[in-house]
Formats: structure tokens, sequence, C-alpha cells
């Protein structure tokens, strides 16, 4: 077991100091989010996505379970929030909103980080298998939600297919079943770009915080907040029990799975008009609120 603060200060502080940075540079020139959250969305996630299965080297079981458990954890979290809305009755916007908070989870541009220093490259590994799984459900029922709180059904389904990182999961996929190797040029853009992806999302991050108030409905920001970092953990541990998950693996996905919410849900509602300023004040409140749920479940972890 590693102590709380020693699990803070190694681990987490880095990822902080990047965002607060960025929330300085903000203040000074103000800075576009729009442009930084396009270039994620449309270049850097993709790539990173679609070079880390093409080159991953995982087992096919191993990497079965970590996809089952980042989809069953999305699953039960997608459950739990539209009963949470439907229970406190919610309006469509806010509902979207909600769901969408509870669900997304920040097990890229703060789950990649936090697994590389805590668990090395073949935490890394595992947690970009586990991400890709989460980014597939960000681009697809994530872009739906975000567009279901102003667009219509079939406008919010057509957004789905405008994304590009589902066809880039595919298509890494393909590479590697195959084992084909890519051209030295292409293979080097790629890896370039893919490693633009976190420190991008670590800005976006640091932007949406920046110009995020929490001031009203307090009530649904606490209670998404306190879903995605007390529920989802205990879902975790019993999905990783259920699943037969030990070692690494089962660190590195319980850690994922316990993440607070993305910096993607505030990107998506930005992009495709859904309830931005409710998705980022829960993003703030859940990310300020990791450094004491991480750092615990760290403890334990490692």
């Amino acid at each position: 077991m590693t102590s709380f603060l020693g699990v803070a200060y190694n681990v987490l502080s880095p990822i902080f100091l990047i965002v607060g940075l960025t929330v300085l540079l903000d203040r000074r020139f103000t800075l576009d989010p729009l442009v930084f959250s396009r270039a994620v969305v449309y270049l850097f996630s993709p790539c990173l996505v679609f070079g880390g299965i093409a080159r991953s080297d995982l087992k096919a079981d191993e990497l079965g379970l970590i996809v089952a458990m980042a989809a069953l954890s999305s699953v039960l979290m997608a459950l739990i929030g539209w009963g949470e809305a439907l229970l406190l009755r919610f309006d469509r916007k806010l509902s979207s909103a909600f769901v969408l908070s509870v669900v997304l989870v920040n097990a890229g541009n703060y789950g990649l980080p936090l697994n590389d220093f805590a668990f090395g490259r073949a935490g890394m590994q595992r947690a970009i298998v586990f991400f890709v799984m989460t980014a597939m459900i960000s681009n697809t029922l994530g872009v739906y939600l975000a567009s279901r709180g102003m667009a219509s059904v079939r406008r919010s389904l057509q957004n789905v297919l405008t994304v590009p990182l589902p066809y880039a999961t595919v298509l890494g996929f393909l590479i590697n079943i195959k084992g084909v190797t890519l051209p030295l040029p292409l293979d080097r853009a790629v890896t370039l770009l893919g490693q633009a992806a976190v420190p991008g999302m670590l800005i976006v991050l640091g932007l949406q915080l920046s110009r995020t108030s929490v001031k009203g409905r307090m009530g649904p920001i606490l209670l998404a907040t306190v879903t995605r970092l007390g529920v989802a953990p205990l879902i975790a541990f019993l999905l990783a029990a259920v699943l037969g998950l030990s070692g690494l693996t089962r660190q590195v996905t319980i850690i994922q799975a316990s993440m607070s919410t993305a910096a993607m849900a505030g990107v998506l509602a930005t992009e495709f008009g859904g309830d931005a300023e409710f998705t980022t004040a829960v993003v703030l409140v859940s990310t300020l609120a990791s450094i004491i749920s991480l750092s615990v479940l760290l403890s334990f972890l490692i």
C-alpha cells in the first residue's frame, strides 16, 4: 500500500500542474477552446487510438476482458444515471447532460498519464485499450447525448457518424490483426499526432475549468460527482470480481473506471450544442474531488 500523500504528489500533481498552467495562460491570452477541442476530437485522439491498437501486443483474452470491463461499467453507469434523472424529473436538456457527465469517464487526458505515472509502460498499454472503448462510447453514445439536448434524434444520430474515432478504432484493429506495417512517414505522423492527444486534452480541460462556474444547479452537479466518483468504483470492483480480473489488468481497469467526468463531455457539449455549462461544472467539481478519491483508491491498489 502506497501512502496517500505520495500518490497525490507523484502521480496526480504533474497532471494538475499542466492544467493549472493552461488556466493561467487562458487568463492572460483568452484562448479559443473550440479550436483545441476540434483538434482533439478530429485529429489527435483518432491518431492516438489508431496507433495504440495497431501496435498493441496484448493477448486476445486479456484484451477482451479490458473491453468488457469498460463496456459493462459504462452501461451500468448509464442505467444508474438515467434512473437518477428520471427519479428527479430532470428536463430533457439537463437529463442528457447529467447522464453524459455520469457515463463519460476521463480515461484519456487524466487516466492515461495517471496510469503511466502509477504503473509504467505496461499499465499505459492496458489503459489505452480501456480508453479506446470509452472513447468509442464517447464518440457514439456521448455524441448522441450531447446532441439530444438541443437537436432531434435524427440529427443526433447523424452527428455520431461525423466523428472519426470509431473509424480509427476499426482500422487499427484491422491493421493489428493483419500484421500490416505502415509506411514510415505515415507511422511517424500518426505517432506524433497521437502524442499530442494527452497534452491537447489537458489543455482543453484547463480551458474548460478556467471558465467554469458552479453557481446554480449545485444539487445535480454534486449528485453527478458523487455518482461518478463514489458509485463507479463500487461497480468497478464488482465487475472485476465477476470477470475474474487480476494483477495489473485489475488495477488499471478499476482506476480507469473510477476516474472523474471526462473533459470530452464538455468538448462534445460545446461542439454539438448540449448543456456545456452543466457538464463543465461537473468536470470541474469531479476533477478537484478526484484528487482525494483517486489518491485513496491508488493507495490501496498499488
